[in-house]
């Protein structure tokens, strides 16, 4: 009997382990929050984010106002694991040309991951 509990030890404990380490890479919706405060009410007419990890897409998101523009901040959920990711934002404005920008960020279930526009 002795001698078999530390191999049933060291597999409960490996068990648990594999346990929590997937719990905490389990993909779940995390929030982004694009602030667009530095722009004037009404001059953002679209608006392109896509959230990218290792190269890869996560998530893309493409919303067009209409004549009263975009509010001064937008959230969009992503479905993904807990992380860093880049986000990258275009905004299509009414009477000058489209900016982009790239951003990194720290997505997490805890809180909601703000980018600031340009």
């Amino acid at each position: 009997m002795r001698r078999l509990i530390p191999p049933l030890l060291l597999l409960a404990v490996l068990g648990g382990g594999l346990l929590v380490w997937s719990q905490l890479r389990r993909p779940r919706d995390l929030k982004i929050s694009l602030d667009l405060t530095v722009a004037l009410p009404g001059e953002v007419k679209d608006v392109d984010v896509i959230v990218r990890r290792g190269g890869h897409a996560l998530a893309r998101h493409f919303v067009r106002y209409g004549a009263a523009g975009a509010p001064g901040t937008v959230e969009f959920i992503v479905f993904a694991a807990p992380g860093n990711a880049e986000v990258e934002t275009t905004l299509a404005y009414r009477q000058k040309p489209s900016r982009r920008s790239v951003a990194q960020v720290k997505l997490s279930p805890e809180q909601t991951a703000t980018v600031h526009a340009p």
